[in-house]
């Protein structure tokens, strides 16, 4: 009897945690398509297809995918694509790189440094280490940090209503 409890309780700890996280990704797929009508490209980045890279969050990806169906940025479609890692970039205007995939993020932000790619994270110490916009848990609420000096190293630059709304500039 004592068994059943526990996996009990065990199996609906982990229903919780599927739920925060799928909580999480659904909010981050509204912010970052909402960043994507926030920031200026160069011309030749507003041609073709509209990409958003993921790195190590299939939740993520999948919400962007529900999100942005039938969704454009300016007259561009909008296309997500998962990487496994970001030597597997061509042209992607928004890269994101999940927590657990953040031992890589310097080195995606030498690589992405002249590819005008928004680099969006979501690990304490991100912006410190390249990334242009930072996401954050304050008290229950999903809210970001940004980086216009970063943007700027990718050749894109951030409206100023971003540093209104953000929690933290750098």
């Amino acid at each position: 009897m004592k068994r059943l409890i526990i996996l009990l309780s065990l199996g609906i700890l982990t229903y919780q945690i599927s739920s925060a996280q799928t909580g999480i990704a659904k909010a981050q797929a509204m912010f970052i398509y909402n960043f994507s009508r926030l920031i200026e490209w160069p011309e030749n980045y507003k041609t073709g297809t509209f990409v958003i890279g993921v790195i190590g969050s299939p939740e993520l990806a999948a919400e962007l995918t529900s999100y942005t169906t039938g969704k454009k940025v300016g007259l561009q479609d909008i296309v997500i694509k998962q990487y496994k890692d970001h030597f597997e970039i061509d042209r992607c205007q928004i890269l994101f790189i999940s927590f657990a995939k953040s031992k890589s993020l310097s080195d995606a932000a030498a690589f992405l440094q002249n590819k005008s790619t928004l680099l969006i994270s979501e690990k304490t110490g991100s912006i410190e280490a390249g990334s242009a916009i930072n996401f954050s848990i304050v008290g229950d609420k999903l809210k970001f940090e940004i980086s216009p000096a970063n943007a700027n190293k990718y050749g894109i630059k951030m409206s100023s209503k971003l540093n209104e709304m953000a929690v933290k500039v750098y």
